[in-house]
């Protein structure tokens, strides 16, 4: 049985798990009465937000429908003008306003005098512009006939009771009419409607929405609300609530003994008020405090069983990882090292246990210096032998590889390989040996080198694998074998010809969908046994199409629960992104290795390549002395190239002369101190962008063409030498690039094919 630690002060043992519970339960409890006190102090400060949260869109609501439904009005002007093109008459104007209660009303013509009005004595005389009648004259006599305004109620002039409501329209040739609306003629068209307005309107469950006149006449809906003991809201009530604070403030007051809420708003001539019982908001708030405090206290107890985990686990099993890790070093395993330090005791007993296995350590770790230090040289040995320069043809469109290994040790057996055959085919490889460091590692350059070799003696894919199978099988005492997907790629047909000897099944991605495993039986593993036959397959790559080719310790990786990352969950990885170029692939890849691992060990080489097809794009290069004698072949070289691409005669000369002038130049002056220069051309045509590509590279004293002046037209008239080959190299070019690396000049011209003179 396992006993549980105890501290011992004086002559009594305490455990530690209980004298940190109970630390932790005293701190727990402090936290629950000061958020019980806090939650009593802003109690309320929350009552107030809560019935604000519950008026204040409701008011706003039945302010607008107000306002809304007061502009019938509008009507009452519309009618004496919309049908007819001439002014309306006196008697028309007479009759239809006395349905509306017979409202001041003025007719002013385009000079502002009064030429109609109800008011006899006002006619033929002029508006003042600084009148409220003359500024609607001034604002509509120069508008479209039928353009109307209506004014809003002042709440200043609403609360002293002595307000106008005017709505002016234009009657067209700067005749405007304005009607006067007093309380007396427009309250008793408005109350009708304003009475529907809150009929269907509630606020909470026993509040609801009023329209009110400024003396308290419940005008909308007057049997809508009621007090706790059911009696009706009165006239004197409303009177009471509106004097208790000023609009647009939240209110509270008692109302024939029952407490309210409300807040309330002018709106075009009424008082808009939302109400509701005081209880009803209390109620509500009081269960979200009540609520609140429970996941509190829930939270706190949370807080508590896992803080008094982690005490166990942080001090408690401290001393537990310390016994277990000394049964390690008692059994022979010297570098397991107690890094216990927690505090002070933990510090002194994990201090004294390292200085005591310190010595022999040390010497330990001198022997283990040395060896390492030999393999970080046959780690770098092994690295350098894979391609590691990515890009690795940037002179080249069609292609784009990308691959990574990551050794579990420091040298592993995987490798990968990838190789230009000839300018159109390209091979590549992932391979898995089958056991792992320096011994593995020597086999691994054994089958890369002998592989590559037989390759570019430009044998077939199975011929190659066949050879190689029987070379590896001989001497091979250890009985190791290889496991390796082998294609060859032929960029001009977008076919792949390739051997899978018991490898991981590759996934391929389609132009356009996402990437599927190429599900096939394998063909039997290498230097597994001699004269095993291997079956050629062929792939079919179009633009845009990607192989992902890769070994057994990407999908038995493995989380901290030894689950194997698998199958399904690389496909998905894999196409949890657009089209990603090759370097893109791989290292998503790596990312989502590393997110599932979780910093678990890994236990096996993780290798992966990605090819990603570009097109049937079309390369030559031709390297040659940089001799006159040489131009020629040059020149053949792009007439046969620009023949294939389909050139038209203009364009296809043009690049001639360009061709002839940047390599003559590299002839004459690029190497003034030798004879034996060289000079590289190479040609790329996108049929995609109808665009060649055209690459000037030597080796000679740098020389950027890009920074020649425009030459003097005139003095090359006159004679003078210079300048016009570089003139004619910018003019016929599409686009010009010049850098220098590695200690070579390298110029790029582009150039567009004319497609209408080539069709």
């Amino acid at each position: 049985m396992k006993r549980e630690k105890t501290v011992r002060t004086g002559n009594k043992e305490k455990r530690l798990p209980i004298v940190f519970r109970r630390k932790l339960l005293t701190v727990t409890a402090f936290i629950m009465l000061f958020s019980m006190a806090f939650i009593a102090l802003i109690t309320p400060l929350l009552k107030n937000l809560s019935v604000l949260d519950i008026l204040s869109p409701q008011l706003s609501e039945i302010k607008e429908e107000v306002v809304y439904n007061s502009d019938f009005i509008f009507d009452a002007v519309k009618s004496m003008f919309m049908y007819d093109s001439k002014l309306p008459d006196e008697e028309f104007i007479t009759s239809t306003l006395e349905y509306w209660g017979s409202p001041q009303w003025y007719v002013i013509d385009e000079n502002g005098t009064v030429i109609m009005s109800d008011d006899k004595s006002k006619i033929n005389t002029t508006v003042p512009e600084d009148s409220v009648i003359g500024g609607y004259h001034r604002e509509l006599s120069d508008t479209q006939k039928g353009s109307c305004r209506i004014s809003d109620i002042p709440s200043e002039d609403f609360q002293s009771g002595n307000w106008e409501k005017y709505v002016a329209a234009s009657l067209g040739n700067g005749a405007v009419m304005v009607v006067i609306f007093d309380s007396s003629t427009y309250y008793p068209q408005t109350d009708g409607i304003m009475e529907s307005v809150c009929s269907f309107k509630t606020v909470g469950k026993n509040g609801c929405d009023l329209i009110v006149h400024q003396d308290g006449t419940i005008i909308s809906p007057p049997e809508k609300i009621r007090t706790e003991k059911n009696n009706k809201l009165t006239q004197s009530d409303i009177k009471k609530l509106l004097s208790a604070a000023p609009e647009n403030s939240l209110l509270q007051v008692n109302l024939q003994g029952t407490e309210y809420c409300a807040i309330y708003q002018q709106a075009d001539g009424y008082y808009a008020v939302s109400i509701i019982l005081k209880n009803e908001v209390m109620l509500s708030l009081y269960i979200i405090i009540l609520v609140s405090m429970f996941l509190m206290l829930l939270l706190l107890v949370i807080v508590f069983l896992r803080v008094n985990g982690l005490t166990k686990r942080l001090i408690v099993d401290n001393i537990g990882k310390i016994n277990s890790e000394l049964s390690e070093i008692t059994g022979g395993n010297l570098d397991v090292e107690i890094d216990v330090k927690d505090n002070l005791e933990f510090r002194q007993l994990s201090d004294g246990i390292n200085t005591t296995v310190s010595s022999l350590k040390g010497y330990i770790a001198r022997e283990s210096e040395r060896f390492y230090k030999e393999l970080e040289l046959a780690r770098a040995i092994q690295t350098s032998a894979l391609p590691n320069v990515f890009p690795p043809y940037p002179n080249r469109h069609d292609i784009d590889v990308y691959a990574s290994m990551n050794p579990a040790k420091q040298v592993g057996g995987d490798f990968y390989d990838f190789f230009f055959i000839d300018s159109t085919h390209f091979a590549f490889l992932v391979a898995d040996v089958s056991d792992k460091g320096i011994p593995a590692a020597m086999f691994m350059m054994k089958a890369k080198t002998i592989i590559k070799s037989l390759a570019q003696a430009n044998r077939s894919a199975d011929e190659i694998i066949s050879i190689a199978n029987n070379a590896l099988c001989e001497d091979n005492e250890a009985d190791m074998f290889v496991t390796l997907w082998f294609g060859i790629l032929d960029t001009d047909k977008g076919l792949v010809s390739y051997i899978n000897a018991g490898h991981c099944k590759p996934l391929i991605r389609r132009s356009g969908t996402g990437f599927e495993f190429v599900r096939e039986r394998p063909d039997f593993v290498v230097a597994g046994e001699e004269s095993v036959p291997y079956t050629r397959r062929e792939l079919k790559l179009c633009s845009g199409d990607a192989l992902f080719l890769y070994t057994d310790g990407v999908t038995e990786a493995v989380d901290t629960s030894d689950e194997l990352y698998g199958d399904d969950r690389l496909r998905t990885a894999l196409n949890a992104h657009s089209p990603l170029s090759s370097r893109e692939i791989c290292e998503m890849v790596h990312k989502d290795l590393r997110l599932y691992s979780n910093g678990a060990t890994q236990t096996d080489d993780i290798t992966m390549l990605a090819v990603v097809f570009n097109g049937m794009r079309l390369y030559r290069e031709i390297t040659v002395e940089a001799k006159v004698e040489k131009l020629s072949e040059i020149n053949a070289f792009l007439e046969e190239l620009l023949d294939a691409s389909k050139f038209d005669m203009r364009s296809a000369t043009q690049i001639c002369v360009i061709a002839d002038d940047i390599c003559s130049n590299i002839v004459y002056y690029a190497y003034p101190d030798k004879d034996n220069g060289m000079m590289k051309v190479a040609f790329s045509f996108d049929p995609k962008n109808d665009e060649a590509e055209i690459t000037f590279t030597d080796s000679g004293i740098p020389f950027n063409p890009l920074n020649v002046p425009e030459p003097d037209i005139s003095k090359i008239e006159e004679g003078e030498e210079g300048g016009l080959g570089i003139m004619l190299v910018r003019k016929f070019s599409d686009k010009l690039l010049y850098e220098y690396s590695n200690g070579q000049n390298i110029l790029k011209i582009i150039k567009k094919r004319n497609r209408n003179k080539t069709e």
